[in-house]
């Protein structure tokens, strides 16, 4: 297996100088001419130089203030009726498009909410557990629901053209509030879902976002990336985060060592920023270098995820 030292040097030089693409050539055709095979999602996804999410709505600009950049991450529900053609536009421009779905939380606003049944809730002390906000949570350890998360991957993302999914609130499964029994029960059903996404969809690519705890061994098994969201770098001068942060360092470099050979895992870096925040470039500067310090390839926006990159093209 690649050690982790080869690993990182080989993400940061694809984050920060153009590496080709190698591509396996066809034998020649009748008149001499080779048909290149196109590389995978995955091979696409381990050559990103940059990154970008946007969770927001469809606007005329869309296509050439995300198309600038090697992995493209939307919301095609927030999309709407744009959502087949901008995601194809993005294609033309050379993007790797991932959708967005939730795999463990239930909002009131998702349009499959009247599908997940009652009785699949997670229950905490004989109560609906609420991870965050308003949302509840399904059990993964229902296999229904494992299905039915598996069927909402092709039609909430796979449809609309995307090459993939990100998937968002799993993480929940690393936070308080679960008792130790029944978060064991919850990463054994999660790993039956990543194994059964495997299935159904052997070519797409998943980005677990911020399974940085007891859900990335499992997500690192199955995933081509995970999503470090609110990667800042101050955390890591604080005493009262340093540790914590140098923890997750440590883990993801420690699961990384145990991946099997020929096995590739990307670490993206998601920071958002104020809306006001006067020392913006500085402050991506600074995501930059100590994303890149581990390897890891970074993105940063201002104002939250439903507006669009402050700078077009911008790339780290």
């Amino acid at each position: 297996m690649r050690k982790l030292s080869l690993l990182c040097l080989v993400l940061l030089a694809a984050s920060c100088t153009q590496q080709p693409v190698t591509v396996n050539r066809q034998p020649e055709t009748e008149n001499g001419t080779t048909s290149p095979t196109p590389p995978s999602h995955a091979a696409r996804l381990a050559a990103a130089r940059s990154w970008c999410l946007y969770y927001g709505s469809a606007t005329p600009d869309i296509v050439d203030r995300l198309g600038g950049y090697d992995l493209v991450v939307v919301d095609p529900s927030a999309l709407g009726d744009k959502a087949t053609e901008i995601i194809a536009a993005l294609h033309e421009r050379g993007c790797l498009v991932a959708g967005y779905l939730s795999y463990f939380e239930v909002a009131k606003w998702h349009r499959y909410l009247p599908r997940v049944k009652p009785e699949w809730r997670v229950q905490v002390d004989g109560k609906n557990w609420i991870p965050w906000g308003a949302n509840e949570a399904a059990s993964l350890t229902v296999p229904e629901w494992r299905d039915l998360l598996v069927e909402l991957t092709r039609t909430e993302v796979l449809d609309y053209g995307c090459d993939g999914a990100f998937m968002d609130t799993i993480a929940d499964l690393d936070g308080n509030g679960l008792p130790e029994e029944q978060r064991v029960r919850e990463l054994e059903g999660l790993d039956a879902l990543m194994s059964a996404l495997d299935t159904a969809y052997p070519n797409a690519i998943f980005i677990g976002n911020w399974t940085l705890q007891r859900t990335f061994p499992i997500v690192a098994k199955h995933a081509d990336a995970v999503c470090w969201e609110d990667f800042r770098p101050e955390h890591f001068e604080k005493p009262d985060t340093r540790a914590w942060m140098e923890g997750i360092a440590k883990n993801i470099a420690a699961t990384m060592e145990k991946l099997p050979d020929g096995q590739s895992l990307r670490i993206l870096t998601l920071c958002n920023f104020d809306a006001d925040t006067a020392d913006y470039p500085a402050l991506c500067e600074a995501v930059r270098t100590r994303s890149e310090s581990f390897g890891y390839l970074p993105y940063c926006t201002k104002g939250g995820y439903s507006n669009l990159p402050v700078f077009i093209n911008f790339k780290f």
